[in-house]
């Protein structure tokens, strides 16, 4: 290899001339290649859909599972789903040259101190629901008056009460049967450095260190702003990850090892130590693509999860577009004790319905997976779309009234707000 590289040195020093034609023809034959490749796939993913259309063998699972189980062509992940189509880089330039700026964000942090207002977590609820208390947040927060109404943390049963905690994009902490939840977590300024990627829009509700320590981590897909390399250093191997198919290497080499890969469909049981209670961890689809890089697209899959315990369930979405795997979520797990959708990131239509939902969306997928009660996240965090930035909670507020969904079944939380649910 030392001796090659010498040699194409030599070579470069006596062919200067030749350089910048070697190059162009060097990217020109990468572009062909690499277009060549994607439309192999794109075919030979379309001849798969088709063909489990017909019936399947293994009688072990329904038709339409095996329709949506995962599917890997030549080492990339594709969507099963005849509702998706890949994005060309044509569509991404014309998006970036037809998208409209500004989102509508005020200038004044005063006017997004009153249209995003940001809660503190009711720590004290939390930690009571907690096996161990955080000491560092345990009495910051007591009489609050956002918590006035709610009941004495000291009365209740952690076997019948959830609480889920957004924290901004699609990171939530919940707690359910005495399980501690993180989902998707990102705690950064910006999604990719402290100096590259969207800024919050506002403020994050507190840091990890505030809230007890979560006993698992579920990781819906890979992208920057679900996935913080931060907080994978920072929680290591305290906790237990679950993440989809081909991304247990990406933790392998930041040292963190207790990792659990799940393919769609695919279980994994976790049992808490202490209390022995058993729960259920479920892969389920969605409709979306992974990548955090431009050498690494579709390297690991994407998913959604599904927390099954004795009393309650929790369904984490993480980002999708619309398909109809959600009507056999809800038909093989259902119904759902609380669900976390996303329900921002998605204008314009065209160039976003295949990645990401809608708030009318959202409300299909509560109906579908038979959710009691659903959260809407994945809203004014970062905004990396064209829809106005208080456009999801008003767009989701129709959706409701369209499909009938009563209020407090399905909303769209104020940041850092505890809500709590009884199962």
């Amino acid at each position: 290899m030392s001796r090659a590289f010498r040699l194409g040195i030599a070579w470069l020093r006596t062919s200067r001339q030749s350089v910048p034609i070697y190059c162009v023809g060097a990217i020109a034959g990468v572009t062909v290649y690499y277009l060549y490749n994607d439309q192999r796939i794109a075919s030979r993913r379309q001849q798969l859909i088709k063909r489990r259309k017909e019936p399947q063998l293994d009688t072990t699972i329904s038709h339409e599972q095996y329709k949506f189980s995962s599917l890997n062509i030549g080492g990339r992940f594709v969507n099963p789903f005849e509702t998706w189509r890949d994005k060309t880089l044509w569509d991404f330039v014309r998006w970036l040259c037809t998208r409209t700026s500004g989102n509508g964000l005020p200038k004044d942090v005063l006017e997004l101190d009153r249209t995003l207002p940001v809660a503190t977590p009711h720590f004290s609820l939390l930690n009571a629901l907690s096996r161990s208390a955080n000491v560092r947040s345990h009495n910051e927060v007591g009489d609050s008056i956002e918590y006035a109404e709610y009941p004495d943390p000291s009365e209740l049963d952690p076997r019948s009460t959830v609480t889920a905690t957004w924290l901004g994009q699609s990171t939530c902490f919940v707690q359910m049967d005495g399980l501690n939840i993180l989902t998707d977590p990102i705690f950064k300024r910006r999604t990719v450095f402290s100096w590259l990627g969207p800024e919050r829009l506002r403020p994050v509700p507190c840091q990890l260190e505030d809230l007890p320590r979560p006993d698992i981590v579920l990781v819906s897909h890979n992208h920057f702003d679900h996935l913080d390399s931060d907080v994978v250093r920072q929680l290591g191997n305290s906790v237990t990850w679950y993440v989809p198919l081909g991304l247990r290497d990406w933790f392998a080499r930041r040292g963190v090892y207790k990792v659990k890969e799940l393919d769609w469909w695919q279980e994994s049981e976790y049992t808490d130590a202490d209390t022995g209670r058993n729960f259920r961890i479920i892969s389920t689809p969605a409709q979306h693509w992974s990548g955090r890089n431009g050498l690494d697209s579709n390297s690991s899959l994407w998913t959604g999860f599904l927390v099954k315990g004795a009393h309650s369930s929790v369904f984490h979405c993480g980002d999708t577009g619309y398909c109809p795997a959600f009507k056999e979520i809800g038909a093989k797990y259902g119904p759902v004790s609380l669900a976390i959708l996303p329900i921002g990131s998605y204008e314009p239509r065209w160039y976003m319905c295949h990645q990401h939902i809608d708030p009318d969306d959202a409300v299909r997928i509560h109906q579908d997976v038979r959710a009691r009660y659903s959260i809407g996240v994945h809203w004014g965090t970062f905004m990396m779309s064209d829809e106005h930035y208080l456009a999801p909670p008003r767009d989701l507020a129709t959706a409701c009234a369209k499909y009938g969904v009563l209020d407090g079944l399905f909303v769209a939380p104020q940041f850092g707000k505890t809500r709590l649910y009884f199962s």
